[in-house]
């Protein structure tokens, strides 16, 4: 009978990196990458000593941890912390999959602040890009470039990024997802940039209650709708400062909805640490 391991290997391709001491110093780096794998059953009572994230691109798996047994089906992947208690298994088999590890000392900051503070398992809104970032890593772990190893850690951080975008935990909408969910709030900021713009008519754009656009909308901006359109103001007001120097400032700060000249100063000086003059001479 035909082992696991050798079938896994056969059917797709993999590499492992030998991380060198320099390496090992970087905030991020790969220590490997496998796609189109077919996945046997592993069972690891000491853990993995890096992180994993192995993603479901056909049939389906189980993971089983200490907490619970989580489905990890297409469209899903794991993200497994190290040396923790796991086993594995298909579901639904043939189970393929693709899968990266990594480790680095910024690695676990950078889940705890996307919200992944333990071992779970995670939709994904796009699949093929994540994919894409794992065909990449184990195209550059491949090459005979004596440097892949440090030009592969750029991969590690960027399906960090790619889970910040397309992967968000405890069942709510990616970044990517809420991103695009917010586009029609976006352009109408844009647009209507010359006057007041309500949050009720901002939530109406996307068809949810205010307070559940505030909530997505800082979730992506990481600002809340006023100071976001302020600074929106303020970026307009600088290009129309320089663009034309002979409108007064008053005239500036009105054409960009502040239409009192103090309260444009104020927003101004706030988000540019001048005022709209000492803007203007400075740049002129």
């Amino acid at each position: 009978m035909e082992d696991q391991h050798d079938r896994g290997r056969r059917d797709g391709g993999f590499s492992l990196a030998t991380v060198t001491e320099i390496e090992r110093e970087l905030p991020f780096h790969l220590v490997g990458a496998g796609c189109d794998f077919y996945q046997y059953p592993v069972d690891r009572p000491f853990g993995y000593p890096a992180f994993q994230w192995i993603q479901t691109i056909r049939g389906s798996g189980e993971l089983i941890i200490d907490r619970a047994n989580f489905v990890v089906p297409e469209s899903h992947g794991m993200l497994l912390y190290p040396d923790e208690t796991h086993r594995y298994h298909a579901l639904e088999a043939p189970w393929y999959v693709n899968w990266i590890t990594f480790s680095g000392h910024d690695v676990e900051g950078v889940l705890h602040h996307l919200g992944i503070l333990q071992t779970e398992v995670l939709s994904v809104s796009a699949p093929e890009i994540i994919a894409e970032t794992i065909h990449a890593a184990l195209r550059t772990l491949k090459s005979r470039n004596p440097l892949h190893g440090i030009d592969a850690s750029v991969f590690a951080y960027q399906f960090l990024m790619d889970l910040l975008k397309y992967v968000q935990p405890g069942g709510q909408d990616s970044h990517g997802t809420n991103t695009s969910r917010l586009a029609d709030a976006f352009q109408l900021i844009e647009n209507e940039i010359h006057r007041q713009i309500a949050i009720e008519e901002l939530a109406a754009t996307v068809g949810v209650t205010e307070q559940y656009f505030c909530q997505i909308f800082k979730n992506v901006t990481g600002k809340r709708p006023v100071e976001y359109i302020n600074q929106r103001r303020v970026e307009r007001a600088k290009e129309i400062l320089l663009r034309e120097p002979d409108t007064c400032v008053r005239d500036v700060g009105a054409r960009v909805g502040l239409e009192s000249s103090s309260y444009f100063a104020t927003v101004f000086r706030k988000c540019a640490n001048m005022s709209p003059r000492q803007f203007r001479e400075t740049n002129a």
